[in-house]
């Protein structure tokens, strides 16, 4: 009986968790439709604007993609002009994959839009409701 209880609150906190994530990729998408960006492809710059530079088989390692993908979505940011390529220092066989300037201005701005956003959305306070149950189920 005590199981079955642990197994709701688990199945609960897991249907909490589903519906916060699907809330932030609608609003992120939303965020988006500005920019002319996929959701992936400013999870990209997002990720090389907070690490620097990083090779193709981190990125697709991090973000669970194989490297096809991965090496497809950053030739759509090369062509932008918004990544480069630059062979490593140490390892010829390797291509380390850093943001331009152009990249930088686009990150900088997918932010500023982004938190212009939660700022003048009633739906911030919907996602911290969210927040707030899953903190809550966890304990």
């Amino acid at each position: 009986m005590a199981e079955d209880l642990e197994i709701k609150a688990q199945l609960e906190n897991f249907e909490n968790m589903l519906m916060l994530r699907n809330y932030v990729n609608r609003m992120l998408k939303y965020d988006l439709s500005g920019t002319h960006l996929s959701l992936r492809e400013c999870q990209l710059l997002m990720y090389l604007y907070q690490h620097g530079q990083t090779g193709t088989s981190e990125l697709a390692q991090v973000f669970k993609v194989t490297r096809t993908l991965i090496s497809k979505t950053i030739g759509q940011l090369i062509q932008a002009k918004l990544i480069r390529e630059q062979a490593h220092l140490n390892d010829r066989r390797r291509v380390d994959i850093s943001l331009t300037d152009n990249g930088i201005k686009q990150v900088i701005a997918v932010k500023k839009q982004i938190s212009n956003n939660l700022q003048s959305m009633d739906a911030t306070k919907e996602l911290l409701r969210l927040t707030e149950q899953i903190a809550s189920l966890s304990q």
